[in-house]
């Protein structure tokens, strides 16, 4: 072998010992509802026009289409039931913890016990991490190596700051219960969210093969004449856990289209018009640009959460062109003083697309919301 052919082989044989030794972190609930969310928003924005096109578009190009949408909702369907199914195991260990103790209250100690031995794991495997990257060698032949290595260490980081923060959390609740002797038992608390989250679980298992039929009906449907004003009514057929009897959205104006983000947008009932644990109740986002493309303005609305409806404000700050139609904001809440970020885009058909994709509060949730022009 001469050696230049050498020398070539040699950054891959370094990636496979590099591999070889890939850093496994434990499954935590943050991937499993991310890898849900973003498996979600890729079903609602894949096809928004498949149900307006099944009886006018070509039958073949139709059904490429259907089997597209209906691979992405049943990859919706799997990944919400495992993200439920992770989120009712750590319960049920939380719950074992709580019957080893004596009295009401949380196992702080055996919590915290826990998460310090999680803490010293992550940043044993970083410090084996920083090694590697230390002695890898420089040059454009090993920058997949390198970037793939930083990849691991920033989740490595990540995994660490969210180690940090819930033994901060656990630190307060030691000393809340401290200061009240005697309180309620968690114990009863752990079951009842355990069971709500059993029954959504549940639903998820039985949504999987509705949605697999209601493709199955679609493609069928392709041999058969398209109904009587098929083409003038059509509705979206997105995931919708909202009211059973939900409004279309009317038809977008050019100057809709043409107004870029600035301006009032209101929430209007819609099937798949948004995500999250419940359809809002009301969403009312307030945007302006001034002359040097600074973006301010105000985020209201009511969400629903678990435990019911929270009422969010958010102040909003971002950096955009006078016509942009897409920009990221950075939000904060006054009460609870939280923040976190939100992509704000307004599509070809003059909707704007709302989601809040970052939050520090668990208060504020995550998701997406549909919005129309005031």
């Amino acid at each position: 072998m001469s050696m230049t052919r050498r020398i070539a082989a040699l950054p891959l044989l370094f990636a496979s010992l590099l591999l070889g030794q890939a850093l496994r972190l434990v499954p935590d609930i943050a991937v499993a509802e991310a890898e849900y969310r973003d498996a979600q928003e890729a079903w609602i924005q894949n096809d928004p026009s498949l149900e307006k096109d099944l009886y006018t578009a070509n039958p073949e190009e139709m059904r490429r289409r259907i089997h597209r949408a209906a691979s992405l909702a049943d990859d919706v369907m799997v990944k919400k039931e495992a993200y439920f199914t992770l989120f009712i195991q750590r319960m049920q260990d939380m719950r074992a913890k709580l019957a080893q103790t004596q009295g009401p209250g949380m196992p702080v100690e055996a919590l915290k016990k826990d998460l310090d031995a999680q803490q010293m794991r992550l940043l044993s495997d970083q410090d084996r991490l920083e090694l590697l990257l230390k002695d890898l060698p420089q040059g454009d032949e090993y920058a997949l190596v390198r970037r793939q290595l930083e990849g691991e260490r920033t989740d490595l980081i990540s995994a660490q700051n969210n180690i940090a923060m819930r033994i901060r959390s656990l630190d307060n609740i030691d000393k809340a219960q401290q200061s009240t002797a005697g309180g309620e038992d968690f114990t009863a608390k752990v079951d009842e969210i355990l069971k709500v989250w059993e029954q959504e679980r549940a639903s998820a298992e039985r949504q999987r093969p509705s949605w697999a039929r209601l493709y199955q009906l679609m493609e069928a449907s392709l041999a058969k004449p398209a109904p009587a004003g098929a083409a003038k009514t059509p509705v979206a057929a997105t995931p919708s856990k909202g009211k059973a009897a939900a409004k279309s959205l009317p038809p977008a104006s050019a100057a809709d289209r043409e107004g870029g983000i600035s301006g009032v947008w209101n929430y209007a009932s819609q099937p798949g018009a948004w995500t999250g644990y419940g359809e809002p109740e009301m969403v009312k986002l307030d945007l302006h640009i001034d002359a040097g493309g600074a973006v301010r303005g105000a985020y209201t609305a009511r969400l629903p959460v678990h435990s019911g409806v929270h009422d969010v404000q958010l102040t909003l700050e971002g950096q955009a062109g006078p016509s942009a139609t897409s920009v990221q904001v950075h939000w904060r809440s006054q009460r609870p003083a939280a923040e976190g970020d939100m992509e704000i885009k307004v599509g070809s058909d003059g909707r704007m697309l709302v989601a809040r994709t970052q939050s520090s509060d668990s208060f504020i949730p995550r998701g997406t919301e549909v919005l129309l022009r005031h």
